[in-house]
């Protein structure tokens, strides 16, 4: 896969020195910044370093809350900004302060409210950084999709379990950051997708093969890290994001350079500008030594 970066390298080295100019990048966490263990391996971890010795802002984008984030990536020393529910949230990490906030219009949920009474669907809830999923669900996993055991972990490790998670939607329709829905079967899963997918006032997107994720009319990773550059006075040419999954392919195409992982799915690769290695090799680490350390 490395042959994409190279080629890329090439082709600007012909009006530059080779490297970017990049002083945002923007990292998914699942199946992108961690390995298959679901860990921050060491060598990704001192490549962020390195480029945050060199000024580099190291931005976390994910579809998770912010209190599923793993300990070993927030306490990186250096990262100081999270975008979390697939840009739902900013959180600013010294003083975990949400600093931003594009949350679901609760009205909304009324065209989508049978979709969220089928009780073939697992629903999870979004809100104030946690995730509540229907204790009933969680006892059964496997039924919607969730069955290799490093899922399952953690999903049971992350989620707090309620008896009525639909009623729990209903009395915080106005404070929800996601709905994330699972899915046993994949035909149905698709059907809803398409559904979702024509429903005005939300935005729906995935990052597992068994789920779908709603979020709010312009809720998007992509949207969020808009905010942050300006914040941090970085242009979008000075942005490199890199992800994985369809809930990463806005951010991509907002980015300035766009890195797409080699266990990518076809149509992420597709929008990216260049694929790097797997998260099984590194690819992250891999795509900055490249493009941001020149090594």
């Amino acid at each position: 896969m490395s042959t994409y970066i190279d080629q890329w390298k090439e082709n600007r080295g012909k009006e530059t020195d080779g490297t970017a100019e990049i002083r945002l990048i923007a990292l998914d966490m699942d199946g992108t910044l961690l390995n298959e263990k679901g860990a921050l391996a060491q060598e990704s971890k001192d490549a962020l370093l390195a480029a945050m010795k060199q000024g580099v802002h190291v931005v976390i984008a994910t579809g998770r809350v912010f209190s599923a984030l793993p300990q070993d990536v927030v306490c990186v020393p250096g990262i100081e900004y999270a975008i979390t529910s697939n840009g739902a949230n900013i959180v600013r990490l010294k003083d975990r302060k949400t600093i931003y906030s594009d949350l679901i219009d609760g009205d909304r949920l009324e065209s989508i409210m049978d979709l969220l009474e089928d009780e073939t669907i697992m629903k999870e809830a979004f809100y104030d950084h946690q995730v509540f999923a229907q204790k009933s669900c969680l006892d059964h996993l496997e039924d919607y999709g969730i069955r290799s055991e490093k899922s399952q972990r953690y999903t049971l490790s992350t989620r707090q379990p309620v008896d009525d998670v639909l009623q729990l939607i209903k009395e915080n329709r106005h404070r929800l950051e996601n709905i994330n829905l699972m899915f046993g079967d994949e035909e149905r899963r698709q059907q809803v997708w398409k559904r979702l997918a024509a429903v005005e006032g939300l935005t729906v997107c995935s990052s597992m093969p068994y789920n779908l994720e709603i979020g709010g009319a312009h809720t998007s990773k992509a949207a969020a890290l808009d905010v942050l550059a300006e914040i941090l006075n970085v242009r979008r040419s000075e942005i490199m994001a890199c992800g994985d999954s369809s809930n990463d392919v806005a951010m991509l195409c907002h980015a300035g350079i766009s890195v797409a992982m080699g266990n990518a799915e076809d149509s992420v690769k597709k929008a990216a500008m260049m694929v790097t290695k797997s998260n099984r090799e590194h690819g992250v680490a891999y795509a900055i030594e490249q493009l941001v350390l020149n090594r």
